[in-house]
């Protein structure tokens, strides 16, 4: 439901066009998320307040008006670490000790007004358009958004190809580069990085081409499909649906997951598939924005359902991904999740760490990712 992402954009097309040419989705239950995006208003929550206002000493309280930081990590407080401190917001605000929006407060009103100007200009800057508040008197509401998925298309680490002739993925589209979690910045990677080395990888798998191949069937199979679509005139509003199933992922597979919400939002999720069946899509004079939004929807379903499968399958904490059944990690579970368009979750063993980036290192690693001196 908040989500840092472009709403009517990030929908889950890359897994539902990767998945429908034989692609596989790998680790999909890994998702970021940011602790500090804002609420109001709905069409811009989570628009994210920069991390930099609590360097810069900002202070988190929650509804009561405590500074519960303190109570997960009282040594590090708001500088702690973006999953912790999301987790934290979350707690507070599941636990009942939210504001009455569901958020917690971000308060960097008691610095003074010149710092405020100089450092977090930004800031100041987007609450006063979004919400013409001034941050240096207010406190800002927010709460833990959906940021960044470190899963994506299954591709090869040498070139990003995805098992598909001449299909390659980079960028957040992607996977495996990030591991269960990922840093600040190194996007940045997957896309000067690896959109380099993809590139010319798929220049010389084009080169190699003796003529470049079309399938008739397949342009057949998308002009049905549009047809289709566009001849649909059932009950169901597409954007209505669209939005149970952003209100899906926010209860049963945010910040914190369990066996019992997410078998809850895969019943949940099944019941929005099958009104899916029984949508209108009416082109007007503005345009043919349903047929559009139609598309989302069905990536969002394919989407969500991975998400969801991959979520229960990962029984244990790691990263971003927290289980409040499962606490601990599990050495067993060092792998990736690998799913498939039938809806099978199969495991891919990680392989081990190459002899030169132990040397690198200085020590040994262990099989479960441990630096051994």
């Amino acid at each position: 439901r908040r989500t840092s992402s472009r709403r009517n954009e990030n929908t889950g097309d890359s897994f539902r066009l990767a998945a429908e040419a034989g692609a596989r989705i790998r680790d999909a239950e890994l998702v970021q998320f940011q602790p500090s995006g804002i609420l109001e208003p709905e069409a811009d929550a989570g628009t994210l307040v920069s991390e930099a206002a609590r360097g810069e000493g900002g202070i988190l309280r929650n509804g009561l008006g405590e500074r519960y930081m303190a109570r997960y990590d009282a040594e590090r407080m708001e500088l702690s670490t973006r999953d912790r401190v999301a987790l934290a917001g979350y707690t507070e605000i599941k636990e009942g000790r939210g504001t009455a929006n569901g958020g917690v407060w971000l308060d960097i009103s008691h610095l003074p007004r010149e710092v405020i100007m100089e450092r977090l200009p930004r800031v100041y800057q987007t609450l006063m358009e979004l919400q013409m508040k001034d941050v240096t008197k207010e406190p800002i509401e927010i709460a833990p958004t959906a940021h960044y998925s470190m899963g994506g298309v299954w591709v090869a680490p040498e070139d990003h190809g995805t098992g598909v002739p001449g299909l390659y993925a980079i960028g957040e589209a992607s996977s495996g580069l990030h591991g269960a979690n990922r840093l600040g910045g190194n996007p940045l990677i997957e896309l000067l990085v690896f959109g380099r080395i993809t590139g010319q990888a798929a220049a010389r798998y084009s080169e190699r081409l003796r003529v470049q191949r079309r399938s008739p069937e397949a342009v057949e199979a998308a002009r049905r499909e549009v047809r289709e679509l566009l001849a649909a005139d059932g009950e169901q509003n597409v954007r209505a649906l669209q939005r149970d199933i952003r209100n899906i992922m926010t209860e049963h597979c945010g910040v914190v997951r369990d066996e019992q919400g997410l078998r809850q939002g895969l019943a949940e999720l099944d019941d929005v598939e099958r009104r899916a069946a029984d949508i209108g899509v009416h082109p007007d004079l503005a345009g043919y924005s349903e047929l559009s939004h139609a598309f989302d929807l069905k990536s969002s379903i394919l989407a969500a359902r991975a998400t969801l499968q991959c979520a229960l399958e990962r029984r244990e904490t790691r990263g971003c991904h927290n289980r409040s059944d499962y606490p601990q990690q599990d050495p067993a579970l060092r792998v990736n999740m690998i799913w498939s368009a039938d809806g099978t979750v199969t495991r891919e063993q990680i392989p081990p760490v190459p002899e030169e980036i132990r040397a690198l290192m200085g020590g040994e690693v262990s099989q479960e990712g441990k630096l051994v001196e």
